[in-house]
């Protein structure tokens, strides 16, 4: 079944910008118990009706949809009699049952495009801007690899809190836009735009429209009728300055008022969208890839935003639970399908990124359409260290991460937090209550992630020490999801300042050097109860807090580039004999002025400063 092709949900059929009629369309399969047995009536009601000569939100007043066959199941359409205004309307169905003893429901739309205000309506729009008006432009140079990407995960409600006023979240993001390419990222993973069940602050990872943008997100009070119209230009906006656009994907679980459910007389046990496939996400609904049904659905929600929207990569949510080792009929036929539909037309490089934290990671990505996973290694040995002012010798193996999957065109995404832990920055002070007083220890950590094979990943925010805390675990009592606005005065205070200027300095580095972002890593593999340098001078020295790595990789033009990498991560400046793979003129980039190391007997004395790194190139 397609879904959007076929034009399930409501849509403006006739007129333009000035209104015209809407028609409203709903699919049923025919697994599981079939809606013919027990739907007496499905009736349109919203606030439009009084435009048709009836009272507004009114079921008695409300004319029948009538229900046709289709190859898959069945139809139920209603479409107006006459035209709307240009307006943003808001909608449900009223169900009622051919069992007298069954109340009738309100149930949204499963295929709206558009989140309503509240009570998870659903809604349509009439009239405003046309898609002739919201051509999204192709993205400047064209997709990257995932290797060539520093990926910014973006909260959008919290990145625009701070400045947006009665603007849609969506399109004050594009303010930040040039500031965003000025620090060095080329893509951006937006947190679910997907509409929630309500208007209220959200993550967005409790999806129930997921063809809708969801209302909070896409609402401006000064232009009502502009919903979708903000994500287009928003996503037309970042691809003209050469931004990739990442949606994040929550395809294993649904809010518990998920609308198909709703529509089913026994709410638990008939809809064939919902109940268990693999694993079960607690306090929500999770969705059945036992079923075709739910199969076609995700991978038709998928097409719609590669499709109309040209995102040029998913981060596929808690992956752990519609990943069956053996069964392909959940997330390895998914991204199956995605690749194939991007490679039929003629495109590559969009990127699959896994949320699976587990031990099986690797070996998933590896066996199926899989880019990416979110490797946790670093994250945890930056939280460990920071609280407890040491490194352990497992921290290069967490760098040299691609080891597992070198050679097969796919790096894992590491950071050194995401939106589900507190910022780094606030870690960095915790254990003297000084949260981001204390920010300078983060940078040999800045450092090591920007110089390591794999795709970084930087939290909002982050880049210039914003420090919000939240708990690891909240036991469920929903406090974790909480907002936590980005202070952008923070970019030229003298915290977030110098922070800034290393990210940006890093990422352009990454950028403009090869060897900072290729797989070539020595030592290889560290054996962890190693607590000194090897015999070739590199490795971890955890008495001193100092950790040496090597970079290298063969350039387009067949040269060798070459990288040495020293950090500290302790409080204490440190004199170090830093050993070079070969002598010459070793360029520090770092620093500005850049400086050249004149290298003889391939070693090179050095202070190293506390809390510091430096990155020596040669080619």
């Amino acid at each position: 079944m397609q879904y959007m092709h076929e034009k399930m949900g409501a849509w403006q059929v006739d007129g333009g910008a000035s209104g015209g009629r809407v028609q409203f369309r709903i699919f049923f399969p025919q697994e599981a118990n079939g809606l013919q047995h027990f739907i007496k009536s499905i009736r349109v009601c919203g606030d439009f009706q009084q435009q048709l000569g009836q009272t507004n939100w009114d079921p008695a007043s409300a004319a029948p949809m009538s229900r046709s066959a289709h190859a898959e199941g069945e139809i139920w359409s209603w479409t107006t009699p006459c035209d709307l205004t240009a307006h943003f309307y808001q909608y449900k169905y009223v169900v009622s049952y051919t069992d007298p003893n069954e109340p009738n429901r309100w149930v949204s739309d499963p295929c709206a495009r558009y989140g309503g205000e509240d009570d998870m309506n659903a809604a349509v729009v009439v009239g405003g801007s046309q898609p002739a008006d919201n051509v999204i432009a192709p993205l400047a140079g064209g997709r990257k690899p995932l290797r060539d990407l520093v990926i910014y995960e973006m909260m959008i409600d919290d990145f625009t809190a701070e400045y947006r006023g009665l603007r849609a979240p969506l399109d004050a993001v594009c303010d930040q836009l040039d500031y965003l390419v000025d620090t060095g990222f080329n893509a951006i993973l937006f947190m679910p735009w997907t509409a929630w069940n309500d208007k209220r602050f959200n993550w967005g990872y409790t999806p129930s429209l997921y063809y809708s943008v969801a209302y909070r997100y896409a609402n401006d009070l000064n232009n009502p009728a502009e919903k979708l119209s903000w994500l287009k230009r928003l996503i037309s906006e970042c691809h003209q300055r050469g931004i990739h656009v990442i949606m994040d994907g929550v395809f294993n679980h649904v809010y518990t008022g998920f609308p198909y459910k709703a529509f089913y007389k026994n709410y638990d046990t008939d809809c064939p969208y919902t109940g268990a496939f693999y694993g079960e996400f607690s306090g929500l609904q999770d969705l059945d890839f036992n079923n075709a049904c739910t199969r076609e659905l995700i991978f038709d929600v998928c097409r719609y935003w590669i499709d109309n929207f040209h995102i040029d990569g998913i981060r596929f949510d808690n992956t752990v639970n519609f990943y069956h080792k053996g069964d392909n009929r959940g997330l390895p036929m998914l991204m199956a399908e995605i690749d194939n539909h991007i490679t039929s037309a003629g495109e590559q490089h969009f990127s699959q990124t896994l949320e699976h934290l587990n031990m099986e990671a690797v070996d998933v990505t590896l066996n199926t359409h899989a880019s990416s996973y979110w490797d946790n290694a670093l994250y945890g040995h930056c939280f460990d260290g920071l609280w407890h002012s040491s490194i352990q010798p497992a921290l290069l193996n967490a760098l040299n991460n691609n080891r597992y999957l070198s050679g097969s065109g796919k790096v894992p995404t590491i950071y050194l937090g995401n939106h589900d832990h507190a910022h780094v920055n606030w870690q960095a002070g915790a254990r003297n209550n000084a949260g981001a007083l204390e920010w300078y220890r983060t940078q040999p950590y800045v450092i090591a992630m920007l110089t390591a094979p794999g795709a970084p990943m930087v939290q909002n925010g982050q880049e210039f020490a914003e420090d919000h805390w939240m708990p690891e675990d909240d036991h469920g009592s929903g406090r974790r999801v909480q907002p936590r606005p980005l202070h952008w005065s923070y970019t030229g205070d003298n915290i977030g300042g110098p922070l800034l200027s290393l990210y940006r300095r890093l990422l352009h580095l990454r950028q403009d050097y090869q060897v900072l972002r290729a797989d070539g890593f020595y030592p290889d593999y560290w054996e962890e109860w190693q607590s000194r340098f090897n015999p070739a001078g590199v490795g971890v020295d955890t008495a001193r807090q100092l950790l040496v790595y090597r970079r290298y990789c063969t350039a387009a033009d067949g040269s060798l580039q070459q990288a040495v990498v020293a950090l500290n991560f302790s409080a204490d400046s440190h004199w170090l004999e830093l050993a070079f793979p070969e002598d010459g003129a070793w360029r520090e980039l770092l620093s500005e002025p850049q400086w050249i190391a004149h290298v003889h007997n391939r070693r090179f004395g050095l202070q190293l400063p506390s809390h510091w790194g430096y990155i020596f190139y040669k080619a």
